[in-house]
């Protein structure tokens, strides 16, 4: 049994060529039986889509901070819906820009 199996895990992407290895890092996650949530940025669409992140996970991707109108969360933000509920939080790839911010 994985230390990381159960654990509910964030995995942020950032827009990079590397982006395409938050798949892989993903399926690791997955396997070892973490459930894993993903947020990334709009330029990280641009690498990998967020359909590739939602087949992968089983969950919906995360691009923005607000939910569409309709769509209710408990506090009204996914940001802190999202942070109630991880465990950890990964960012990976994490550019430059995003260190700075």
């Amino acid at each position: 049994m994985s230390s990381i199996s159960g654990k509910k895990i964030i995995l942020g992407v950032c827009g990079s060529i590397a982006a395409y290895k938050s798949v892989f890092l993903l399926r690791e996650l997955e396997k070892e039986g973490a459930d894993v949530r993903v947020v990334m940025t709009p330029a990280a669409s641009n690498f990998v889509t967020p359909l590739t992140f939602s087949s992968l996970s089983h969950n919906q991707v995360y691009m923005e901070m607000f939910p569409p109108q309709g769509k209710a969360t408990s506090v009204g933000t996914w940001h802190i819906d999202l942070g109630l509920w991880a465990d950890a939080m990964v960012i990976a790839p994490v550019t430059a820009s995003t260190i700075a911010k």
